[in-house]
């Protein structure tokens, strides 16, 4: 026989050492724990597996969360993946052990625990350790979750979960606390019998409010014949519920229904059921809508006397109408509406299809009247949208008329018969319909011109003239000389775009102000003290307000600009943001403080409207709702009423600011995307002994 040294097989098992346990871990055991590790660490195909736990794009948001299955397998996987901020978590996890006095083996052990956790922030996308994570892992949960909260690498849940009871070291006579997750469990109420889920309670809460408030005597239940529960005229709450449910034949039987989650409170006594039930339901609404059937004239509908009934006083719906308010109710889980809001729409839609059916479209005017007798109680503007969308809905022209086209029509009819007849005249080549077929403009932008026109028109009223043919060349300077600055310049204007148009239609013979010339104005940017910038972002309240003011004061954007950005504009993992501008778009690359903005904002979008089909970057509650997608409002600019400032003011400040600094204008061009013009003015502003003329 012959020894060859040194050829043993390295998978070779060691041999064992027989003689006196003593309870401890031997020289013998602890090879034989190393051979066993070192034999998985060999069979594993990979210590850095690209299949497991694979890194995601910094910053992307998933769909939903993912609950993983995580093993010791999975840490040995990826034993030598690179993990940001590893080292830190070891270091913690020495000093952590020094104080609570747990074993090397321990450490070991909660090194993988932690490996794993790291490895799922990376899998996520996010900078930090989500707390949900901490339930996936196997193992030491609450250890793995002290050690982090140690390194700032944790995001605890925003409610705080219940502590266990105090827990002692084995090395250490100190108490520590340690929280631990106690989740809800279905169970089932011991009184009742209903089925709800809790974390310590044993009875559901209408019970527990029952026994409570009511405070009624304890013993057998004359019908369920169950003792020690809480009875009310000789039953138990349970009882009392099924035979309300099910009317008073069922007071003799036994059996009680199975309720899947608390049923409402109890009837306050058992004595109306002595009664006999109705032998009929609610009778169908007699104003039913039939289809296809035209009215003889329009008439208002007056719903003060509907408004003031229960919802158990209206008439039977249709099955057409329950279908229609299941729908309805569909889409409000669908799209997680708030409580309120949800009940509102659905009391309205419910007296609508109550009264009216839902087999025929509905009017918009029956709707808009039903809201304006309790606005409180009752919501239009969702109800509309919903019917809109499944082709119940007959609009109503007048409804759907732009809101400065009705002030501009109710100012024209109070000018005289000719001046107003003139005004409408321009109105319509304004908005592109006259001779003249150019690009319109919006009612919006005719109401601006209309401020500034109607103080001249009162004044002329004053004078007595009757129709603008009697305007001179005198009158259109004598208007402008009132104001000074830009407010004449502004009358200017105004006069100069309202008589060019009456000219070409052909009202008027000749433009009085053909041949006025008007110095333009080179005001400079204002200027806002440091001091009163160091706060701006201090003022912002939530996500949406700071990620505005980041927009306007660091990038310059304006209001337009930021309600007019798309979802799909924002690329965070390149680091940048596309602005759209009729002809053109500008392009912004996120410094850290927008990019830390920006996403804390998609967070806070994805979670209050996830189902939303608005493709706006920036949305609130009416918007995510609305069916036409429509931007957010101008209204949003209030945010920066708390600083004193308005939001041109920052914006022109900050561009201001970077022409003191680099006084190029091609360099403002590219970083703000203004034009050369605009350029070249805040560049004077800045710099004005560089641009200024030389003498001749």
């Amino acid at each position: 026989m012959f020894l060859y040294y040194g050829l043993a097989p390295t998978h070779a098992q060691p041999l064992k050492k027989y003689g006196r346990r003593t309870g401890r871990t031997g020289v013998d055991q602890r090879e034989r724990l190393q051979w066993v590790e070192h034999i998985r660490a060999a069979a594993a195909p990979t210590r850095d597996d690209p299949a497991v736990l694979p890194p995601a794009i910094p910053g992307q948001l998933p769909l939903f969360p993912v609950r993983r299955m995580l093993s010791i397998d999975i840490c040995r996987r990826i034993l030598q993946r690179p993990l940001a901020g590893y080292r830190e978590v070891v270091e913690h996890t020495a000093a952590f052990a020094a104080e609570t006095g747990i074993s090397k083996a321990m450490q070991r052990k909660l090194h993988e625990m932690l490996r794993l956790a790291l490895a799922v922030r990376d899998a996520d996308g996010d900078d930090l350790v989500d707390e949900l994570v901490l339930d996936d892992i196997p193992n030491y949960g609450r250890s793995v979750r002290a050690i982090l909260l140690r390194t700032q690498m944790l995001r605890p849940l925003p409610e705080p979960r219940e502590p266990e009871r105090p827990q002692r070291s084995r090395t250490s006579r100190s108490t520590r606390h340690v929280w631990a997750p106690r989740p809800e469990t279905p169970r089932s109420c011991t009184q009742c019998g209903s089925w709800f889920a809790a974390k310590m309670k044993t009875t559901c809460e209408p019970c527990s409010s029952f026994a409570r408030t009511r405070r009624p005597s304890t013993g057998a239940c004359g019908r369920c014949r169950r003792v020690g529960l809480p009875l009310a005229d000789g039953h138990c709450r349970g009882c009392r519920w099924h035979v309300a449910i099910h009317g008073p034949g069922d007071i003799t039987r036994y059996g009680t229904q199975l309720w899947l989650g608390s049923p409402a409170p109890a009837p306050t006594s058992l004595r109306p059921l002595e009664v006999p039930p109705p032998t009929s339901r609610r009778p169908v609404s007699e104003h039913l809508m039939v289809p296809g059937q035209e009215r003889l004239f329009e008439l208002r509908r007056d719903w003060s006397s509907v408004v003031a009934l229960e919802r158990q006083d209206l008439p039977t719906p249709t099955d057409s109408a329950q279908l229609l308010l299941t729908d309805l109710d569909h889409v409000m889980k669908q799209e997680m509406w708030s409580k309120y809001v949800a009940a509102k729409t659905r009391r309205t839609l419910a007296v609508l299809v109550s009264w009216l059916g839902a087999d025929a479209p509905l009017l918009e005017s029956d709707i808009r009247a039903l809201v304006d007798n309790r606005p409180l109680q009752f919501s239009g503007r969702r109800v509309t949208q919903f019917l809109e969308t499944r082709g119940l809905l007959i609009p109503d022209p007048e409804f759907r008329r732009d809101a400065q086209q009705k002030r501009l029509e109710a100012d024209l009819a109070a000018l005289p018969a000719t001046i107003a007849q003139e005004l409408s005249v321009w109105i319509k080549a304004v908005r592109g319909e006259g001779k003249w077929k150019h690009a319109g403009r919006s009612y919006r932008s005719i109401a601006r011109y209309w401020h500034v026109l109607d103080p001249v028109l009162k004044g002329w009223l004053a004078d007595g003239i009757e129709s603008l043919r009697e305007i001179t060349q005198d009158d259109v300077k004598r208007a402008i000389a009132t104001r000074k600055g830009t407010p004449a310049r502004s009358i200017h204007i105004v006069l100069r775009n309202v008589f060019r148009a009456l000219r070409q239609e052909g009202v008027i013979f000749r433009d009085p102000t053909r041949g006025l010339v008007f110095a333009g104005i080179n005001k400079p940017p204002p200027s806002v003290p440091s001091d009163r910038l160091a706060g701006v972002l201090s003022h912002a309240r939530n996500d949406f307000q700071r990620f505005v003011m980041v927009l306007v004061c660091v990038h310059a954007l304006s209001g337009t600009d930021i309600r007019h950005l798309l979802l799909t504009d924002l690329d965070l993992s390149r680091e940048r943001l596309i602005v759209r501008r009729p002809g053109k778009r500008h392009i912004i690359y996120l410094d850290e403080l927008t990019y830390r903005c920006a996403s804390a904002w998609l967070r806070e979008r994805h979670r209050r409207w996830p189902v939303t089909t608005n493709p706006h970057l920036l949305i609130n509650r009416w918007t995510a709702v609305d069916t036409t997608h429509s931007p957010i409002g101008t209204t949003f600019a209030n945010i920066f009423r708390p600083t004193g400032l308005t939001m041109p003011t920052l914006r022109q400040d900050r561009i201001r600011d970077e022409a003191f600094q680099v006084d190029d204008p091609l360099h403002l061009m590219r970083l703000f995307g203004i034009s050369s013009q605009t350029a070249m003015r805040y560049i004077t502003a800045a710099h004005p002994e560089r641009t200024a003329k030389l003498p001749r």
